[in-house]
């Protein structure tokens, strides 16, 4: 009896396992589209990382409140010297008194020469009067506020020269200064003007006062809010190091650094919200308890001004500064350290 021929025949040497599988006549799938962006979404996430961050505050409650206190006094001290140079410009700016530039003509002058001046002056458009001084009302009014009548009686001459008092059209103001003192030099110009004064020198002197206190007040700003940056971010500093361990993780799974940013920038944002907070309030409580002896003041001067703090538009401007500086920390220092422990 012969043998049956053998119909099963030995794989192929080479073939792989592909080739024994069936063919997929089907085209590949391209590459799965994008998401498309989901503000909702995004929005929720934001939520969630924003409550998460107040929670982490608050599971520190003394570091935190530390932190805070220290950023409110360093937001106050500018806060504070603001709130104080606004209230004295304020006062400043009620003050509106008749200026008076003084003609001190030369003593050769003669009578006639002196009124022919007293009358052009008289006749310009930024001078509402001129008083006429001779040397004998000069004289007597002298000897009556010097008490010293036998002396001056006794020189053979009259050594007061004849004065002439312009009374301008600008009343005297801080912003009106440079009108008057462009003025006061215009009719020193005169060749029978030997010296002119201005009675405003008070106001010169607080109007250079101001103005120094105003740069030191943004000089002091720029100092406190590099402390407040470097406050921010030292402890922002500390916070990246406690989580270390997963933000390695967080790493190793395939999070972006803005993923992993996006929770210490809002720990920063609070910081920074809830320190100018505080210091609106301590700004406030020091007005409130200096508002009495202040008003006391101002009564003896029988003044209808009102001691004014921070109004609602300077506390949001204060909390958004506050915000932004609080921000901007804890973006430089979480930037700096999360590529540390990317290195690693």
């Amino acid at each position: 009896m012969s043998a049956r021929p053998n119909t099963n025949k030995a794989p192929q040497r080479g073939a792989t396992r592909q080739a024994n599988q069936p063919v997929n006549t089907q085209k590949p799938n391209q590459k799965a589209k994008r998401q498309p962006f989901n503000l909702s979404q995004h929005l929720r996430q934001h939520q969630a990382v924003l409550m998460e961050s107040v929670v982490r505050l608050l599971n520190y409650p003394m570091a935190s409140f530390m932190t805070l206190m220290v950023i409110a006094i360093a937001l106050s001290l500018p806060g504070g010297l603001y709130v104080m140079l606004k209230n004295v410009q304020s006062v400043t700016d009620q003050w509106e008194q008749q200026s008076v530039i003084s003609l001190y003509l030369f003593s050769e002058l003669e009578d006639t020469q002196a009124l022919a001046l007293s009358h052009q002056i008289s006749a310009r458009d930024d001078v509402r009067s001129v008083s006429y001084v001779s040397k004998e009302e000069g004289l007597r009014y002298f000897e009556q506020v010097s008490g010293y009548e036998q002396i001056l009686s006794s020189l053979p001459e009259n050594p007061l020269p004849i004065v002439l008092q312009v009374i301008p059209m600008e009343t005297v103001q801080l912003d009106t200064l440079d009108i008057l003192e462009s003025l006061r030099i215009e009719l020193e110009e005169q060749e029978q003007v030997e010296y002119a004064e201005l009675d405003a020198q008070w106001l010169q002197r607080l109007a250079s006062f101001l103005s120094f206190g105003e740069r030191f007040v943004y000089a002091l700003s720029s100092l406190l809010v590099i402390a407040v940056l470097l406050i921010v971010g030292n402890t922002i500093r500390m916070a990246v190091e406690s989580r270390r361990d997963e933000v390695l993780v967080m790493k190793l799974v395939g999070a972006t650094d803005a993923y992993i940013r996006r929770p210490f920038l809002y720990m920063g944002f609070w910081f920074g919200v809830l320190g100018g907070l505080c210091a609106c309030i301590c700004i406030l409580a020091v007005s409130l308890w200096v508002s009495g002896p202040a008003m006391q003041l101002i009564d003896l001067y029988h003044s209808d001004f009102q001691l004014t703090s921070f109004s609602a538009s300077e506390v949001v401007v204060c909390l958004t500064i506050s915000a932004i500086i609080g921000t901007l920390g804890a973006w430089i220092a979480v930037n700096k350290h999360i590529s540390d422990i990317e290195l690693q």
